[in-house]
């Protein structure tokens, strides 16, 4: 139910100040006491940027004097009454000049004519590099021309293999979170009636289309640090929802959560009519209002080329393809959609239990040569010793200083904290949807797109002011953005970067790439007879440096003319100035690593598929070795095909039929055939042996680099092993011929970039772009109306992240979760002696074998280090014995079935093959040599559990009861091949102790044997 405040704050009334104008009560209060938009607005651009600290003029150099980021005092009646005297010169130009500005309620800060020319003195400095790379309107808009041209041409052709996969990435990669009541009205209309007429569509559309009324309280009539300031902060189990709110939003996450249409949802009262319900546009309404933001719409190009702010704002129609801005009823034809980044940092600091987990980054403890986490990159552990750039010279201060700053990445273009652990860092709670560029083309200008984030990262840089959970207290919260990775176009786009059409196409290092013959795409192969130079040192590339690239960048903007520009943009392979530069926690090209998703599943290993089907572009594969039959081909097709059933589901989904199947392969089905399947089905089926080491060679580096800690010798291993790599590739499928040039794409090239990226920016994981795949299937999912598909996935995505912002506020995560309690079965037993490990159903309750029994007292005889005899005069085993068919790794670890008392069915995944580790002398033949105990890795396939309860033995000093687990395994005589473990013959039935099982492991059938798919230490995606 709505309280009395909120009603009358949405109520419009007339105001009483001489503007003779219907507004919101908090307006009119506004207009009383004589603050006009434009001076409540510079006040605004005063606090939220807070002068970058430049804090102290002439009235505030005392050294005794508190810094103002450490005041409490949020002000006082009196200064309430001085501030509403204020004059504010020139207030309305700064509001011109800056396209964030967000007009406050009251400000907190009084601002002097001194402070306010501070103010504007800084924000132009900020902006500097912006208006140089978007000063000249007009060569501007002829050198865009011309750009246009060339990525027409660009896009023709997918070289590297991810322009494909740039549209899905940029049309629902980033994640767009704008909404208001006719949008949710629009789309749900048209997923119940899309045979309407014609006219009737056009009605909704143009609903959709209409922005916030101007008025509208809950827009940005009121500042971030006044709705902290009023409200924020007070949210505690205290201020919990009451019942009325809580139905109304179960039924809307209802709604959201299971996409289901506006007229399904206004059933809901006939289905359950005992429950009060709302309509949907008022049950919309209060969940803006207990959210407390909204998403920032701004006009963009219908085609998705430019964003119409900074130097756009005032076109009427695009500069690229011409598109009007507006229909003919003046509405704007598409709009982006922005919806901030900084009320969500702020809630999750304001959430106690979020808040704890955001405390990883500050509790890391860096091991020196030791690569764990994006902590342990030189690039984190240089910028924690370097100054935020500002001009306050009285209180500097240093990145990531305070144990609450947050470090962010950006995954083009949700964002994703790094604060908290890395085994829920990619869950979507973490996930921070920034704006969605709506498709169904690629944006042709990036940064206009990115424009109204940098501002926000700039603010962020200096100070935000938010609550600490943990403290209770207001604190200074500061945000860094240090890390932005996606595929090689979109990141291409955000860096401004040519990519493959330029002389300098990599990003990372300066090389001279070489045209093919008859295109106008460069490759980049190390070894080239007829350029200069002849041949590149893998291990000794020429790094671009920052200062050197954006000279270059600039260089090429002031350019005299059209011809110069293109010659300069195409032999520096950058094409202007990104704003992403106005950032100073981003250093370029360290910041953008390649994403190890796109470029070893989405691009290597497909291109390595198609050298071996002979079909890698227009190259001559007759005669050539790496080419493998299609009978031999087809076997493996079928041979991954059928390894669905003995592969655990855990592994995640199973790739399909490769030869016959391929393009329903995902990036996580490339990664599980290449580092699990692939080893299997290839061994034999090149007629040169060579391909396939050389394949094995390249699985040996991907695990290594997937591995959850990396040490110093095993990074040397990385960077010697990739450069020998990139070398053999050469040889065997370029072959150093001129013809074959297309075979050395940039994304060969770029893995000698990869170990540089790990040892700068830590474990590829840290920065892959799985989250992104996820994150599209749930946009696709969203989608209600095909006529207006972004309508609904702007819909959905700022109704789950006002859903998110609201569980984060009032600590709701319990009572917004829908979710049934997960069912524990009955009889499920874990022991204090065992507690990471659950016995769970079948169970059963029966006499052992003798067979079993006897192997059970030699256990215990080597457990107690005494005879089987004494065990047995001891302790008797003719009685029922409890046995478990299932067993559970707790803390997220494997679910493992017994074999013997769990049937499997036609479609099931077997998962009752084991890892286990268990210690042996290493000189057990040798009987004159003191024993040496080593741990020994062990396979086999769990039979079932023993639960035995072994009486009191004084004779082995066991004087209290004691129960163990048993696990009976049959185990298999194991041996390696090319660094695959294979198995013919089954060994004896050993019994082992229930700790010793590490996890569960699949097999592969390779003719008469089988392999072993062990991925323990591989780092897996963690999505929910």
């Amino acid at each position: 139910m709505e309280s009395q405040s909120s009603r009358a704050r949405n109520t419009k009334t007339r105001c009483t100040c001489g503007c003779n104008k219907d507004v919101s009560f908090s307006t009119k209060q506004r207009h009383l006491r004589g603050l006009s938009k434009p001076e409540l607005a510079a006040k605004v651009l005063e606090r939220s940027r807070d002068l970058r600290g430049e804090g102290v003029g002439e009235a505030d150099n005392s050294s005794n004097k508190r810094p103002r980021s450490e005041s409490p005092n949020h002000g006082s009646e009196d200064q309430h009454q001085k501030r509403a005297c204020t004059s504010f010169p020139n207030a309305a130009e700064m509001i011109e000049m800056d396209p964030i500005s967000v007009p406050a309620a009251e400000a907190i800060v009084e601002l002097s004519p001194v402070d306010l020319r501070r103010s504007t003195r800084v924000t132009l400095r900020a902006r500097e590099t912006i208006v140089d790379r978007w000063g000249d309107g007009l060569q501007l808009l002829r050198r865009q021309e011309i750009e246009g041209r060339e990525e027409d041409e660009e896009n023709g052709v997918s070289e590297d293999g991810d322009n494909d996969d740039l549209e899905s990435n940029l049309d629902h990669g980033t994640e767009m979170e704008g909404h208001a009541d006719e949008e949710h009205e629009e789309h749900e209309e048209h997923e119940e009636h899309e045979e309407h007429e014609e006219h009737e569509e056009h009605e909704e559309h143009e609903e959709h289309e209409e922005h916030e009324p101007e008025d509208d309280p809950n827009s940005s009539e009121e500042s971030y640090w006044d709705l902290i300031d009023d409200n924020f902060w007070r949210s505690s189990p205290e201020d919990a929802l009451d019942d009325g709110d809580a139905n109304l939003l179960r039924q809307y996450a209802f709604k959201v959560e299971n996409h289901i249409t506006r007229r399904t949802f206004e059933q809901l009262p006939q289905v359950f009519p005992g429950l009060p319900h709302h309509t949907l546009k008022n049950t919309q309404k209060r969940v803006r209002q207990l959210s407390g933001f909204q998403s920032k719409k701004y006009d963009c190009c219908i085609n998705s080329c430019i964003c119409y702010i900074g130097p756009y704002k005032d076109l009427t129609a695009c500069v690229n393809c011409n598109e009007a801005r507006l229909d003919a009823r003046g509405r704007p034809r598409q709009v982006f959609e922005y919806l901030p980044l900084t009320p969500r940092l702020q809630a999750m600091s304001a959430n106690a239990e979020h808040a704890n987990k955001m405390r990883y980054r500050a509790d890391f403890q860096h091991q020196a040569g030791q690569m764990r986490d994006v902590f342990d990159g030189s690039y984190y552990q240089t910028l924690r010793n370097k100054i935020v750039p500002t001009n306050d010279e009285h209180n500097p201060f240093f990145y990531f200083s305070d144990k609450r700053d947050v470090a962010l990445d950006v995954l083009a273009h949700p964002t994703i904290q790094l604060q908290p652990p890395p085994d829920i860092r990619f869950q979507k709670k973490y996930c921070i949807n920034i704006g969605t560029i709506p498709g169904p083309k690629k944006p042709w200008d990036m940064d206009s797109f990115l424009w109204l984030f940098v501002q926000e990262l700039q603010q962020l840089e200096v100070k935000v002011k938010s609550f600490d959970a943990i403290s209770q207290s207001v604190f200074i919260l500061r945000a860094y953005l240090i890390i932005v990775f996606g595929d090689i176009p979109a990141v291409a786009l955000i860096m401004r970067m040519k990519g493959s059409n330029g002389i300098s196409p990599c990003r990372i290092c300066s090389i001279k790439a070489i045209r093919g013959t008859g295109s106008k795409t460069y490759y980049v192969p190390l070894h080239r007879d007829q350029s200069d130079p002849i041949h590149y040192i893998p291990s000794d590339l020429p790094i671009r440096m920052q200062d050197e690239l954006m000279a270059q960048a600039k260089a090429v903007e002031r350019a005299p003319n059209d011809a110069t520009f293109k010659r300069l943009s195409q032999e520096y392979g950058i094409k202007g100035t990104p704003i992403l530069s106005t950032v100073s926690s981003i250093s370029f090209p360290t910041s953008f690593p390649f994403d190890f998703m796109h470029l070893i599943w989405e691009n290597l290993i497909p291109n390595l598929i198609l050298f071996w089907t002979g079909s890698f572009k227009e190259l001559d594969h007759q005669d050539q070795a790496y080419v493998i039959s299609p009978a031999n081909w087809a076997a493996i097709g079928k041979a991954t095909a059928e390894s669905k059933a003995t592969i655990p589901s855990g592994f995640g989904a199973p790739p399909p039929n490769v030869a016959t199947q391929r393009s329903q392969m995902t990036s996580e089905m490339y990664c599980n055939w290449t580092l699990f399947i692939a080893p299997i089905v290839l061994r034999g089926k090149f007629s040169n042996p060579a391909y396939y080491r050389h394949f094995m060679d390249l699985v040996g580096l991907l695990k290594l680099c997937l591995a959850l800690e990396i040490d110093g010798e095993e990074m040397e291993r990385v960077d010697r092993g990739f450069e020998t790599w990139v070398k053999d590739y050469e040889k065997l499928y370029y072959q150093h011929k001129p013809e074959r040039l297309s075979a050395c794409p940039l994304t060969v090239h770029a893995l000698l970039h990869i170990g540089w990226s790990i040892r700068t920016m830590g474990p590829v994981w840290t920065y892959w772009a799985f989250p992104m795949e996820r994150h599209c299937n749930l946009l696709l999912t969203s989608i209600g109306s095909r006529r207006h598909p972004y309508a609904s996935m702007n819909a959905f995505v700022t109704a789950t992240a006002q859903l998110d912002q609201i569980r984060l506020k009032f600590n709701a995560h319990q009572i917004l979760c829908l979710k049934p309690p997960e069912k524990v079965p009955r009889y499920t037993f874990v022991h204090p002696s065992y507690p990471s490990y659950q016995l769970c159903p079948p169970k059963r309750i029966e006499i052992i074998s003798q067979h079993i029994c006897n192997k059970i007292y030699a256990a215990l005889a080597t457990r107690f280090g005494t005879s089987r005899a004494v065990i047995q005069a001891a302790f008797s085993l003719q009685e029922p014995v409890p046995q478990y068919g299932k067993v559970i790794r707790l803390e997220g670890g494997d679910r493992i079935v017994a074999s013997e008392l769990v049937q499997s069915s036609e479609d099931s995944r077997d998962a009752s093959y084991i890892k286990y580790i268990q210690t042996v002398d290493r000189f057990a033949r040798q009987r004159n040599r003191m024993p040496e105990l080593v741990p020994q890795i062990f396979y086999g396939q769990l039979k079932r559990l023993l639960v035995l309860e072994v009486p009191p033995i004084p004779q082995l000093l066991q004087d209290l009861p004691t129960k163990i687990i048993f696990a009976v395994v049959q185990s298999i005589r194991s041996f390696q091949e090319n660094n695959v473990n294979y198995y013919t013959n089954l060994g004896p039935i050993e019994i082992v102790d229930l700790s010793v099982i590490e996890c569960v492991v699949g097999r592969v059938k390779d003719g008469n044997r089988w392999g072993v798919v062990d991925r323990s230490n591989v780092a897996e995606n963690v999505f929910d």
